[in-house]
């Protein structure tokens, strides 16, 4: 699905179509694929703390996987850790833009 210099309208009449796609849903009666994507947005914060508990509660429930996953990350290179921490504060950090819902 490249784009050519022949086929420029097909092209921009696709990406018309994605845009539509990504704004109103896929047709009637399905929800609107930006309500999904905010729904993920949502339920990214809450699971990523209980994760974090979750993760504490395993080093009571089963010490030795626990020892086991601490070793595996301090195998991980720095540079990644840099990478994880930049998203993680780009996430958190930067305020949410709310955009006005259309009518």
């Amino acid at each position: 699905m490249g784009m050519n210099l022949l086929g420029l309208s097909h092209d921009a009449a696709r990406l018309r179509r994605i845009a539509a796609i990504l704004r109103d849903g896929m047709g009637e009666g399905d929800a609107p694929i930006p309500a999904v994507v905010e729904l993920l947005n949502r339920a990214l914060r809450p699971v990523t703390v209980l994760s974090v508990l979750a993760l504490v509660a395993l080093a009571f429930v089963d010490p030795a996987r626990y020892a086991a996953g601490v070793a595996a990350l301090t195998a991980t290179p720095p540079a990644i850790w840099a990478l994880c921490v930049l998203v993680l504060a780009l996430h958190f950090l930067v305020p949410a833009v709310h955009r006005p819902a259309r009518t």
